[in-house]
Order: C-alpha cells, then sequence, then structure tokens
C-alpha cells in the first residue's frame, strides 16, 4: 500500500512540474564582467533548462573538472537568473562565484528545477543532462562533482545514490534523508569521499537529518567528513562556497 501511494504521488508531483524551454534560453556565449563565458541552456532529453559556466580561458581542446549544482526549493520555476543570485532564497547559487572568476578550473553546470517538484523525483532527469552535456562539452568525467543547498543537498544525496558512477566527490549542503519518499542506499557511495556541512541550529532542515545517514555512512567505513556550524543559518552555501576550501578538496579527488 505504502509502495502504491508513493507512486500515485511521485505522479502527481510531476504531473504538475512544467518541464518547458524558458524564455532566457539561447545559443549565443555571454560574458560576466570579469570576461567569463556562459550560457542559458535546455536539454532535450531531460527537458531541463540549465546554466553553464566556462572558464575564463576556456579551451576546447583541455578537459576540465565540473560541479554539478542543484539549487535549494526557492529558485523553482522558469527564471534562470535566480541559479546566479537569489536573495529571497538561497542567496549566491555557485554560478555566482564562476562568474567572478574565483572557479577558473571548472566548468559548472546549474539546472533549474521546475515547479512542483524536488530533485529527489529528478534524479533520472538528472543523468540524462550529465550524459548530453558530458557528450557535448569539454569534461574530464574523472573529476565530476556535485553539490547543491537545502532542498538541492537533498537531491544531492538522492542522485548520488540513484547514480553514483558519474561522481569523485559530493558535498550536500544543509540537505538530509526524508523517508519514505528518499531512499539510503548507502553502500552505493561508500566508496565516494564526501563532505557534509550542516548547522546545529538550522531550524528548517533539522542536523538530525544529516546526523542519521552519518552514522551510517561511517559504520560502512565510508570516506566521510561533516564540517557543522553554529551559526543558525540555513543557506550554508554562502559560507561554504565563499570560505573555497571545498573546492581545492574537490580537486584532490579524481574516479
Amino acid at each position: 500500500m505504502m509502495r502504491f501511494l508513493l507512486t500515485i504521488i511521485t505522479f502527481m508531483v510531476t504531473a504538475c512540474a512544467s518541464f518547458k524551454k524558458t524564455s532566457d534560453v539561447g545559443n549565443h556565449v555571454l560574458l560576466s564582467e570579469q570576461g567569463v563565458p556562459y550560457k542559458y541552456m535546455f536539454c532535450e532529453d531531460s527537458r531541463l533548462n540549465y546554466l553553464i559556466t566556462y572558464p575564463k580561458d576556456y579551451d576546447r581542446e583541455k578537459k576540465y573538472p565540473m560541479i554539478l549544482f542543484l539549487h535549494s526549493m526557492a529558485e523553482r520555476g522558469n527564471e534562470l537568473q535566480k541559479l546566479i543570485r537569489n536573495d529571497k532564497g538561497q542567496g549566491n547559487g555557485i554560478a555566482k562565484y564562476a562568474l567572478e572568476n574565483k572557479l577558473s578550473q571548472f566548468i559548472t553546470i546549474s539546472p533549474l528545477c521546475p515547479d512542483g517538484i524536488y530533485w529527489s523525483f529528478l534524479t533520472k532527469r538528472l543523468n540524462k543532462l550529465l550524459v548530453t552535456v558530458t557528450n557535448k562539452e569539454s569534461i574530464d568525467i574523472d573529476k565530476i562533482y556535485l553539490t547543491g543547498i537545502s532542498m538541492g543537498g537533498m537531491g544531492t544525496w538522492s542522485f548520488a545514490m540513484d547514480y553514483p558512477q558519474w561522481f569523485a566527490g559530493i558535498a550536500p549542503i544543509s540537505g538530509g534523508i526524508y523517508k519514505p519518499f528518499m531512499s539510503d542506499n548507502i553502500q552505493n557511495i561508500i566508496s565516494i569521499p564526501i563532505w557534509i556541512f550542516h548547522d546545529k541550529f538550522d531550524n528548517e532542515i533539522s542536523i538530525d537529518k544529516t546526523v542519521g545517514i552519518l552514522k551510517k555512512l561511517e559504520e560502512a567505513r565510508a570516506n566521510v567528513n561533516i564540517t557543522i556550524y553554529e551559526t543558525g543559518e540555513h543557506y550554508l552555501n554562502n559560507i561554504v562556497y565563499e570560505e573555497g576550501a571545498l573546492f581545492d578538496w574537490f580537486l584532490s579527488y579524481r574516479k
């Protein structure tokens, strides 16, 4: 009965989502104020809109590490610009740091989640997006990293557990595991380096949702670390990405 109900809920949620190309999408390359190239794109296979940034000195003959960023619930919809900054939600997306030339070694991919659905229900679409992007762009497939905040932190867990073969490292921020609609297939990710970030006083997603999976990972002897803040902030991405240590940590790992 529970499986049947979850199937119905998933269908209803997916049916409410709008997987359509946004008006922002174009084929031309844009440049940030710092001269970093980027594009607003639409992936036909996954039906997901996304923002891609390139290193300032991008050379198609080279292969670059890639970061996939999953945004929070507040950015859902049709406005790709919110992936850069949304003061009413997550604040800075990872694209903002890339466009300021602070992630000069990486290609970054920021997909846009439609209204009425959550990343944890979209792992098949995210997989199709990665298939398309890695076939089209100059990406080092042994250096693909995944991070996300809040709903995107939850999606980071789900996507990595469903498609672990993609990732050389993951960093869920202010996320966690919510049952029954999220699974915790710990065995799928024990070989992936994991750096978790959560705030002890987070009143939007309790740190308890992270502690449970952390204990299971530690019992399985996974390569997992956690940084616990005591700021009371939920959107820790603004702190974590600004500090920058995560990006050096990413680059220390390859598949």
